[in-house]
């Protein structure tokens, strides 16, 4: 599989080396760490055979957008569910799904896993092989995709970077980038923020993937040491924020013209600067910023 590595940038961040890896540029409409799984996630699907897919997540979820254009590019059909009511003002990711034609179906939280069931069943009803994809596209090649971009990034940059901080969701890119990273350099401390999980779960989610990923991989178990899933900066859960956070949006951009969104990247910015201004990442570090996308999360919020 051949990816198109994403650019790394670099600037002067208070008094650190900070680099920025540029995912919200990775090459699908919109960008993000979701479109990246998505490569490694429908290939598996095509490798299986499959020529439909069922996924899901929420309205503004980054991953049924980025899953629903691959399967659009690929040829193969979609349904997403959605779990939350059908809105009536449809923009950001919904939006896309909308004009993308993508089948939607609109559940309760508890429904999900019974009304994906049911849409695995109507595929195969129509004479098709349809390949269930978990929400976030938390499974092994999700883990996989981003195992593999630490690596990208090292050749990249060359350097061994102290912290590498990003926003933490469902799990599966924490979990490949701590591993890619720490075999890289067992002195990395990558640092997952939360962006709606809290502990114990959210941790939890994160060493079952990086589990399964050794397991699978016959790698060394000290792999699994020291992961850090921060959930100090949830400011309430999914899709919620603050004024000190939104305050830092409105900041990187002005300052760096780094766009971040108050779902996922402002979150992680946010708590990236906490560490840095308690003193725990020290003056002069080099610190890696994984930027995972958000465009259209911003697009779609109405705080800012």
């Amino acid at each position: 599989m051949k990816l198109t590595a994403t650019p790394i940038m670099q600037i002067n961040y208070l008094g650190v080396n900070l680099f920025i890896k540029r995912d919200d540029l990775y090459p699908i409409s919109g960008g993000g760490n979701k479109g990246r799984k998505a490569e490694y996630i429908l290939a598996k699907c095509m490798e299986e055979g499959c020529n439909a897919v069922v996924t899901c997540g929420g309205a503004q979820s980054n991953h049924v957008r980025a899953t629903a254009i691959r399967c659009k590019e690929l040829g193969i059909e979609c349904t997403i569910v959605i779990h939350d009511s059908e809105p009536n003002d449809f923009c950001g990711n919904l939006k896309l799904l909308q004009i993308l034609g993508i089948k939607i179906v609109y559940c309760d939280m508890s429904e999900v896993a019974k009304v994906m069931d049911a849409e695995m069943a109507e595929h195969t009803r129509q004479g098709l092989k349809p390949f269930y994809i978990w929400g976030g596209g938390h499974c092994l090649e999700g883990t996989q995709a981003f195992y593999d971009a630490a690596f990208e990034a090292h050749a990249q940059s060359n350097l061994l970077f102290d912290y590498v901080f990003h926003a933490s969701g469902t799990g599966a890119t924490q979990a490949g980038l701590h591993l890619g990273f720490k075999k890289i350099n067992s002195a990395t401390q990558v640092i997952g923020i939360s962006v709606a999980r809290q502990n114990p779960r959210g941790l939890e989610a994160i060493s079952n993937s990086i589990l399964e990923f050794i397991n699978a991989n016959k790698l060394d178990t000290q792999l699994s040491a020291d992961i850090v899933f921060d959930d100090q900066f949830i400011a309430g859960g999914y899709e919620k924020t603050n004024p000190e956070q939104l305050s830092v949006i409105r900041r990187a951009a002005e300052q760096t013209g780094i766009i971040l969104d108050p779902t996922y990247t402002g979150k992680a910015w946010y708590g990236m600067q906490q560490y840095i201004k308690n003193g725990v990442v020290k003056p002069g570090s080099n610190v890696l910023f994984w930027h995972t996308g958000g465009l259209l999360n911003l697009m779609a919020t109405k705080e800012i």
